[in-house]
């Protein structure tokens, strides 16, 4: 049986990982932060007089919270995606 040298055995166990990522903090604060997006335009009025105009912003507003949604969604998806995949590379290293 051939041993195989560190490299070979990394890159097997890498494979389709992105290893150069942020610290977790910064995925934090990010998430954190579009949260506070998200609760601040849920406590907006929904229709706003000007003048004699009246304009609803609900439209805007659902629009806004399913943009910052989407956001969320993509940055905890990437962080399970990656996880899992490090994870099934070493079982399968293993």
């Amino acid at each position: 049986m051939e041993i195989e040298n560190f490299d070979a055995m990394s890159v097997k166990i890498l494979e389709g990982v992105v290893t150069k990522q942020p610290a977790l903090d910064v995925f934090d604060a990010e998430i954190t932060r579009l949260y506070e997006y998200k609760s601040r335009i849920a406590n907006m009025k929904p229709s706003a007089d000007i003048g004699w105009l009246k304009v609803n912003s609900q439209p805007l507003i659902k629009e806004l919270q399913t943009i910052i949604e989407n956001w969320i969604h993509r940055f905890t998806n990437y962080l399970l995606e990656n996880s899992t995949r490090q994870l099934n590379n070493i079982a399968a290293f293993i």
